[in-house]
């Protein structure tokens, strides 16, 4: 179960699953501080309040001056090893990203899209994963376990993966060529009362979640619209070019 916390004057959600982990430090971000407008993003802003909210959030969630390794994120299924903190300073291009190194946080950023977190059950390596739906399409999720397995000796089943707040089946309007590109037809949603069919992008992700081979009792979902709670939440589809970034992030202590 996700939990909504505070810690000066920063509002996120962590992970009661990964509080069971020794020594790995999360959380999701979402749009309040000081106020409702708290952003996180995109790390290329030229604006000093999104490197120092950045800081303020790490602090809040027990990172305090941990570099953040950065993503350019483009809806792919590429999946970056983090073998240095290089990333910290120049973005690498893909949409998910693994590490075993002990004081990065490796981040991922989302104004409707899935962030998706996993961490092995014995705190040797995390894993942060951006999923919309062409990075669910080309199976971006399942190519992160994947990397996991083969890098570090990681069995799936002891893994532990906690889908954060997202886009919802209620707001998730796709066209058809969407439901072509993920081809499985129940985890879309049609109403008499919607033009479209929804898509419901979590359901798809636990999927590939429990296809890569982890436990289904070993996954968790948010169940918080990023569209429908504008209280808490940035959404690029209720909001538009103007919305804000929150950021989603894990590492291991060293």
């Amino acid at each position: 179960m996700l939990q909504v916390k505070r810690q000066d004057q920063i509002t996120f959600l962590q992970s009661e699953a990964f509080k069971r982990v020794s020594g790995i430090i999360h959380g999701f971000s979402t749009r309040r501080g000081d106020r409702t407008d708290l952003t996180l993003g995109p790390h290329s802003s030229s604006n000093p309040m999104v490197q120092i909210n950045r800081v303020r959030f790490l602090a809040a969630v027990g990172a305090a001056g941990w570099p953040i390794m950065k993503l350019k994120q483009v809806h792919s299924a590429t999946v970056v090893d983090m073998n240095d903190s290089s990333a910290a300073n120049d973005a690498v291009e893909g949409d998910a990203c693994v590490t075993d190194l002990e004081g990065i946080m490796l981040g991922i950023q989302t104004a409707d899209c899935v962030p998706i977190l996993i961490a092995d059950s014995s705190g040797a390596a995390v894993a942060a994963i951006h999923a919309g739906w062409r990075g669910t399409a080309a199976r971006i999720v399942e190519a992160a376990v994947a990397r996991l397995r083969e890098k570090f000796s990681i069995d799936p089943k002891n893994l532990i993966a906690s889908i954060g707040p997202h886009i919802g089946v209620c707001c998730y309007e796709v066209g058809y060529e969407v439901l072509e590109a993920i081809a499985n037809p129940s985890v879309f949603e049609q109403k008499p009362e919607w033009a479209k069919p929804h898509l419901n992008l979590a359901e798809e992700t636990r999927r590939q979640l429990l296809n890569a081979g982890l436990a289904d009792h070993q996954v968790e979902i948010s169940s918080l619209c990023t569209r429908c709670r504008g209280d808490l939440f940035h959404s690029y589809r209720r909001d538009g070019k103007k919305t804000g970034h929150m950021l989603s992030v894990i590492g291991i202590a060293p």
